[in-house]
Order: structure tokens, then sequence, then C-alpha cells
């Protein structure tokens, strides 16, 4: 049994030089994981220079030993959530997680990224010991809340394989989180980036805005720490060691295994204990890939750590007898107070991640978007939720989905809605809907003779998903108001062109 994680063992990553000269960017991205390596991309097409420094190898630390598990699921259960901030806010949280998703699959088909992302459904489901039925009021109640705020999810009284009640989360994701940052990594040298590794940022000098790195000064306009747990950076040492309290870290131990081809289903898993057991499932063409974890603890309070990866043992071997463990290894999760990450500007210049609570790549990825905001001065519909200083949100006077209706977010919720239907059988004369195809998402439209009319549902203003309109017979788009005659030609702007026939 190898000792190192999975993704570390199966793919090597471009080595980059270390700093060895005086560099002067527009952003300095500190830490080169998920959130570094996302933030420095997103800045890079921004427009910005960067530079992206790591002090050990890309991808090495905190990333390289994810389960990689992409769900905007929280550990935080989401009747919690609505009982410590609200609907608004809680819904909030959840669509960070979803738009992070998107962001994800968006960069893989626009870098043509070949990482092995695929869209999977995740099941949170009764643990395997003890009475299931107990468990099973408490998930239809979550399954009815995250559908009342907009989520796909259906409560099951057997979920596959298990057999156990559950809930389905449909449009959860998976990736190869290495394959995806070793292409992606690849993209940001150049018209002024740099990505160096073997180089630990070092002394900083907040007057002049630089930090002394290998010997040589990084000067820059912005500083983002993206290293899980922050630098004290440009901010003050009292603040940094106060900032820390709010903080508490947990190791969580990884088995990888080998397993009968289509013994489970390809996708998430994860039991409502605590702290609870967790399982992706990944083809192959000579055996599936299963990943299990748990048996979670404050870092540094268990005298054996190996005993916890002998607990998991047992537990696996139950979920697939014929399991042949390869890989074992251990990750870092930063819980926070409260549930939530903390993501923003934390002294004037910079801007840090940390607090992830268990959904390290969804938030990561978030935290870069909101990053990239920051800098080029766009309102984020997750600053305030997300905020360092953060005191008191629930009953706070926001009105999340009117104050951001503008952001492109729009464009990934609806992204995310399960289309209708896969097919035009079930539709009616004189109506419209979002149906599947190859060719992603489509509208169609029956009119009274029958014929069927089949467009884009992407608008051409800025590529928000247009809905039916039954009341007016028109396809409306929800981001800017752009409208359409049912067979896709312009009603009224801003958008200027028909919707693409299909």
């Amino acid at each position: 049994m190898k000792g190192t994680s999975y993704w570390i063992d199966t793919v090597p990553i471009k080595t980059f030089p270390a700093l060895n000269r005086d560099v002067t960017v527009d952003a300095l991205v500190i830490g080169a994981g998920i959130t570094g390596v996302t933030t420095a991309y997103l800045l890079k097409n921004a427009r910005l220079s960067v530079a992206l420094i790591e002090r050990d190898r890309i991808a090495m630390i905190d990333t390289g030993h994810t389960t990689a598990h992409l769900t905007y699921v929280t550990d935080a259960r989401l009747r919690k959530l609505v009982e410590n901030f609200g609907n608004d806010h809680a819904q909030a949280v959840w669509d960070a997680g979803a738009a992070a998703i998107d962001t994800i699959e968006t960069i893989v088909e626009e870098e043509k990224l070949d990482c092995g992302f695929s869209r999977v459904p995740g099941y949170l489901h009764a643990p395997m010991e003890g009475d299931s039925k107990n468990e099973s009021d408490s998930l239809q109640q979550e399954a009815e809340l995250a559908g009342t705020l907009g989520f796909d999810a259906t409560y099951l009284d057997a979920i596959p394989h298990f057999n156990l009640p559950g809930v389905r989360f449909a449009n959860q994701a998976k990736f190869h989180p290495r394959k995806y940052l070793a292409g992606l990594v690849e993209t940001i040298p150049g018209e002024g980036s740099d990505v160096f590794e073997q180089s630990e940022a070092g002394e900083f000098d907040a007057e002049k805005r630089r930090v002394k790195v290998n010997g040589h000064w990084i000067a820059f306009e912005r500083v983002i720490i993206a290293t899980n747990n922050p630098l004290v950076g440009l901010a003050s040492v009292q603040e940094a060691t106060l900032f820390q309290t709010k903080l508490s870290l947990y190791s969580s131990y990884v088995l990888g295994a080998n397993i009968p081809c289509d013994s489970l289903p390809s996708a998430l898993f994860w039991d409502t204990l605590d702290p609870y057991s967790y399982l992706r499932v990944d083809r192959r063409s000579d055996s599936d890939y299963a990943i299990f974890g748990g048996a979670d603890h404050k870092t540094g309070q268990v005298a054996d750590p190996v005993n916890c990866f002998a607990s998991l043992v047992p537990k696996l071997k139950k979920i697939a007898p014929e399991a042949r463990i390869e890989h074992r290894w251990s990750g870092q999760v930063i819980e926070t107070y409260d549930g939530l990450p903390f993501i923003g500007q934390n002294a004037e210049g910079q801007f840090i991640a940390t607090g992830f609570c268990g959904n390290g790549i969804t938030f990561g990825t978030i935290s870069a978007v909101m990053a990239r905001d920051w800098a080029v001065g766009v309102k984020n519909p997750w600053k305030d939720l997300f905020d360092i200083g953060r005191k008191k949100i629930k009953g706070a006077a926001w009105n999340y989905l009117i104050e951001n209706k503008d952001y492109p977010y729009y464009l990934v919720k609806d992204r995310l809605a399960r289309a209708e239907a896969d097919s035009v059988r079930e539709l009616e004369p004189n109506s419209g809907m979002i149906i599947k195809s190859s060719k992603g998402k489509i509208a169609a439209y029956r009119d009274s003779k029958h014929k069927v009319h089949k467009v884009s549902a992407v608008c051409t203003h800025m590529g928000c998903i247009v809905r039916w309109n039954s009341a007016e017979s028109t396809w409306d788009c929800p981001c800017h108001g752009s409208r359409f005659k049912p067979t896709g030609e312009v009603i009224a702007g801003p958008a200027e062109e028909s919707l693409p026939r299909v």
C-alpha cells in the first residue's frame, strides 16, 4: 500500500523555476493549489499581470490530498444554515458551491482540459450502522427544503447500492484535481505573468507593497493569499493572531482502492454521521476506483493516526468486499465557528480565503472568482456573506436575488438547473420547454400545427439560459430582460441577434 495520495501518484505536473530576479506585477498570488492557480488564471484572463508563487510544488499539499468531491452540499446541513442565517443566506451559500462547479466545468471546456470532469449525482444517506428509519424524516425535510430553495433534490427510500434512505442531489461533479491544475497552470505564464515554485514568501514590506522571495522582491498592487491557512502578509500580527482563533484544524483519512467494474454506482456518497464517512467512485477500463474516507479528528489530538486508517478498512470492505486497497493518505480540513468560509479583504490591498469546512474544491474555486472580482472592482454577491469581519448575518437587510440580479451567477443558476425533458414528446401545442441535447440546452416550441421549432436556449446577449413565458408565448432572458419570439427572433433587447436555430 502506498502512503501517497492517488492524485499525486498518478499525475506529474510540469516544473516551474524558482524566482531569481525582482518582479513587478499587478497581482501576487501566494499558494498554488486549487484556490491559487484558479485565481491566477482568472486574474490573467482579466488582463492583469500576475505572479503565482509556491513554496513547494504545484498542487502538492492540500489540493494534492483532497478527495475531490465537487458538491454544493455543505457539511453544515441546509436546515441548520437556514436556522442560523435565514433562507436567503442559506441559499446563497449553496449557490456559491453550484457556481464553483459551473466555473470549473466552463474552464474545462474552454481550455480543453483532460481531467475526467463529469456530472454525477450526490447522495446524502443514513449511516450503515444503526436504525436508518430514524433518519428518514430528517432526510425528507432536507430534500423538501432544498427543493424550496431551488435545488434539484429528491428524497429516496433506498439510494442505489446502499439500500438506505437518502437524498439525491443532481448535478454534482468529480474530476482529477491534479490533471485539472496541471493543464490550467500552464496557461498562466506569458504576457507579463509568471509561475514560480520553490519560492516562499518571506519578509513583507507593507509600505512599498512588496515581499521578499528567494532574496528578491516582488512588487504588487494587490496580493491574494491562497495558502489554506493564511499568512500574516500585510495584516498586523495582532489581527492575524486573533483571526486564527476563529479557525479549527481537522485531519481526515482516506483510502484508495481498486474495485470490480460496475460494482458501485459512479457517484458521490456521504452519510449523516459526525464525523461522516464519504465515498466517490470512478470508472476505469480495467477496474473501477473507490476513494473512501472519514475518521476526522482535531489535528494533533490522536495518539496513533494509523488506527484512523485501520478504522476505515472494515467500513470500506462492507461496501465493497472485493476492494483492493492501494493508497492511503490524509488531508486537512479547516472549520469555522459558523460553518461558512472566510473570503475577502483582511488588510488594505490583501485578500485571503480560508475555512472551507470540507468543501475545499468548491469554496476554493469561488474564492478565486471573488478574488478576481475584488481585484477588478466588480461587486460580488457573496462578499458580505463570507466577509472576514462578519458578525451577524441573520436578519440583515439583504435580498440576495434582487440585489445581485445583474451578476453573471444567473447564467450559472440556469445552466445548472435540470432541463425539463430529454425530448419533445411531452411538449403540448403552443407551448415551449427547455430540453437536453448533445449540443447543450435547447429551447423547443411546438406550434398550433404541431411543428416543433428548436433554437439554442443561450441568450445572444450575455449567454444566460432563456425561460419559456407561457403568458406571452415568448422566450425571456432572466439576466437582462431580452425577449424572443417562440421561433427565436428578437422581440426586445439588449440582445440584438436571434437565438440560433438548432
